[in-house]
């Protein structure tokens, strides 16, 4: 019955319309209609309907499971100094049976923070890491990302965000990093100190002086290998009758290993400085201090670092006792990475304290931008005391040539 009425519907629009045109042009339409052609496109727009929207019903199932993704972050390492890389490790799991795909992880990070494979150069804003995840039913994936760290602090990434049609979704995702101070070293053999005890002449340097032979002695662990006497270890029998094969040259004895780094914010009144080269000057002091105490710690020294500057606690100071272990070191880098290159409390009130303490037999070190009157008075009190003290001034030229004006 229908496919005699749409036979003859040219005939009735004929009828009604009186024109061959009108005619012509639903004979063309009617002939489309029952081509193939016709039919394949229906088929294709059925298909697409249906993808449509099948596709509509996984986006709204996958923001009802998006709660069954946990994701964290963390560092290979708890620190870095500067200049160095770390990976950060991004851990995402579905702890649920859909699938959910295309998952993108939003995070901004620190302008130091220079990811290696992307490229990332220095910016004034803070930079996005997006990472895309497939992630089927019960899986965890493990993504790692090189960082190079070119700037010293305390770095604490809290959120991250997840992309869904509403939207970002923030997640909790804290991870912390603490990026030591540049290890710049110092001429060597400025800082030597030599002390008269008695009527012998004890060298004492920080750093071990290739002149100061006392002998040979056997290889123990620990041992570098410019300490190494190849001359000496030639000549050793094979007979094995050494207790090593290989033999070192053995420094003076150090009569004393104590060593008391001070850093001095304070720029005095009437002084013209910028704030860009102040920052500058006090990061080479840090730089200093921190090549100065990691060195002095490896060489079985006793350490210990005050500085008046601010923490982002609050506090106006920082003092760290004399202590030989590496665990105590790394306390103090921390501490270094955390601080703010800003002028805190008196610098004399640190130096009067160990002096009222008695501080004694230590080799001090003092980074400064000026050496003011009262403070030169307190480095004379500890020199009477038995202490060396050396005075470092962060003057321009030595941000220019990298030595120090000792």
């Amino acid at each position: 019955m229908r496919q005699e009425w749409i036979r003859n519907l040219p005939q009735v629009l004929a009828a009604e319309d009186g024109s061959d045109a009108t005619v012509d042009f639903v004979n063309k339409i009617l002939d489309f209609m029952a081509s193939g052609t016709f039919r394949a496109i229906l088929i294709v727009a059925g298909i697409i309907l249906v993808l449509f929207l099948l596709v509509r019903l996984y986006l709204r199932l996958r923001t009802s499971h998006l709660g069954n993704i946990e994701y964290e972050r963390t560092f290979s390492r708890d620190g870095v100094y500067e200049g160095e890389t770390v990976e950060m490790i991004e851990t995402i799991r579905n702890k649920g049976f859909f699938p959910l795909l295309f998952v993108d992880i939003e995070s901004y990070l620190y302008p130091s923070f220079e990811i290696e494979e992307y490229g990332t150069g220095k910016t004034t804003s803070m930079p996005v890491l997006i990472s895309r995840f497939q992630l089927l039913p019960y899986v965890q994936i493990r993504r790692r990302h090189r960082i190079r760290c070119t700037a010293r602090g305390y770095y604490k990434l809290q959120t991250a965000s997840i992309y869904d049609r509403g939207g970002a979704v923030p997640m909790q995702s804290p991870a912390e990093l603490y990026v030591y101070p540049k290890v710049i070293p110092m001429d060597l053999y400025r800082l030597a100190v030599g002390r008269l005890q008695g009527e012998y002449t004890s060298m004492r340097p920080l750093y071990s002086d290739p002149f100061s032979l006392s002998g040979i002695r056997d290889y123990r662990f620990g041992d570098t290998v410019s300490q190494i006497n190849f001359k000496a270890s030639a000549r050793v029998p094979l007979s094995g009758s050494s207790s090593s094969p290989l033999k070192v040259n053995n420094r003076d004895f150090c009569a004393s290993r104590r060593l008391m780094v001070y850093m001095d914010f304070h720029l005095p009144v009437g002084t013209i400085m910028d704030g860009e080269e102040y920052t500058r000057r006090a990061e080479r002091g840090l730089s200093y201090s921190s090549a100065l105490i990691r060195d002095a710690v490896y060489s079985g020294y006793a350490v210990g670092f005050a500085a008046n500057c601010k923490l982002q606690t609050g506090e106006l100071s920082l003092r760290f006792p004399q202590d030989s272990s590496e665990a105590h070191m790394m306390e103090i880098m921390r501490a270094m990475a955390a601080l703010l290159p800003q002028d805190g409390a008196s610098f004399n009130s640190l130096i009067e304290y160990d002096i009222t303490e008695g501080l004694r037999d230590t080799e001090i070190v003092i980074f400064c931008y000026v050496m003011g009157e009262e403070t030169l008075t307190r480095v004379n009190a500890l020199e009477q005391l038995g202490n060396s003290v050396k005075v470092v001034l962060l003057t321009a030229e030595e941000m220019d040539d990298g030595g120090a004006d000792v």
